[in-house]
């Protein structure tokens, strides 16, 4: 069985709420699929520095809804022409936490359309070199969520007008910029001849995740409903969630490690001693960087100093594979 919720809402801190809810508080041992769209909307990855990835004036300008989301990536831009889904399984040893294992259905689907689709990268899917597809993970101790973009029918120009693209990622990656390797469903479809609406995406997307399987749609009771709506109007409508993790740092250094993603750590030292640290970056970790920078608030401006703290956390869980301890002191201290 798998459980099926749309949303009906276009509201960035409603839809992030639901799924909130869904993964830490709806109650089933049976997988969750959630569709939903957001409208007019920059949904930046949790560990980002959301002044940095912006284009603030014209965002603004626009009325362009900003909201952070529980996940870590990268920053995207959504409008109605844009999919979301939302994946929650049991964090068992049976678990499919892989992101190419997890996306496989909708891959699948995708070439069964006589399409080239690919698993890219760390956690994209792409057609012919081009991204149709960026996701991300969270992980707590029952459950894990998978969620991504399906660049259905998006304007694409929009993304270059309000996201700002690190000169380190381009360096590395060897783009000009991102919309010159992201490309809509849509438009790949219509140069195979093949017609496609909206609508009948997400029921195709909805079906290669469903068959075989019995559907049960979720409907929320009035208790559910009034705890979404405490997610919604004290996190996800709170500036300070969207906002708080900017602030000015005396230390700042960035750099872009391969196969990892692009990190960036803020420092303030005073008298020898951490006074303030902030993380931030693209990489694929499932459990934020809040404890570890509690953790290394007060502690010596030290290699040897930091190097304890971080051997107490797991840097998989927080920066995703292969990151290392030596990763963060060589730019802490760099």
């Amino acid at each position: 069985m798998i459980n099926l919720f749309i949303s009906k809402s276009n509201d960035p801190a409603y839809n992030l709420a639901v799924e909130e809810y869904l993964t830490y508080q709806y109650s089933t041992n049976d997988p969750i699929l959630y569709i939903w769209q957001n409208s007019n909307t920059i949904v930046v990855g949790r560990n980002q520095n959301t002044y940095a990835e912006i284009n603030i004036a014209e965002a603004m300008k626009d009325e362009v809804k900003i909201i952070r989301r529980n996940t870590g990536g990268g920053t995207v831009f959504h409008d109605m022409g844009n999919v979301c889904y939302s994946l929650i399984v049991n964090n068992d040893k049976n678990s499919q936490s892989n992101f190419e294992i997890a996306l496989q259905p909708i891959i699948q689907y995708l070439r069964s359309e006589g399409l080239n689709a690919n698993f890219s990268g760390r956690n994209d899917i792409e057609i012919d070199g081009y991204k149709i597809s960026g996701n991300a993970q969270l992980k707590n101790m029952t459950k894990i969520l998978q969620h991504g973009t399906l660049l259905f029918d998006v304007e694409l120009p929009r993304i270059l007008k309000y996201l700002n693209v690190d000169p380190e990622k381009i360096k590395h990656q060897k783009v000009k910029s991102k919309p010159a390797r992201v490309a809509n469903i849509k438009a790949i479809m219509g140069e195979k001849n093949k017609e496609i609406e909206l609508n009948d995406f997400i029921e195709n997307v909805i079906n290669s995740y469903t068959k075989n399987e019995e559907v049960k749609w979720i409907e929320f009771t009035e208790s559910e409903k009034e705890s979404i709506n405490e997610l919604f109007n004290d996190k996800y409508c709170s500036r300070e969630w969207t906002f708080a993790k900017n602030e000015d740092f005396e230390i700042s250094n960035k750099k872009y490690l391969e196969t990892k993603g692009l990190i960036e750590i803020k420092t303030n030292v005073d008298k020898g001693k951490i006074t303030n640290i902030k993380i931030y970056g693209d990489f694929l970790g499932y459990t934020g960087t809040e404890a570890l920078e509690f953790a290394l608030i007060k502690t010596d401006y030290d290699y040897h100093a930091v190097k304890n703290i971080l051997d107490k956390f797991s840097l998989k869980e927080i920066f995703g594979d292969n990151f290392e301890a030596e990763d963060i002191l060589n730019l802490l201290f760099n």
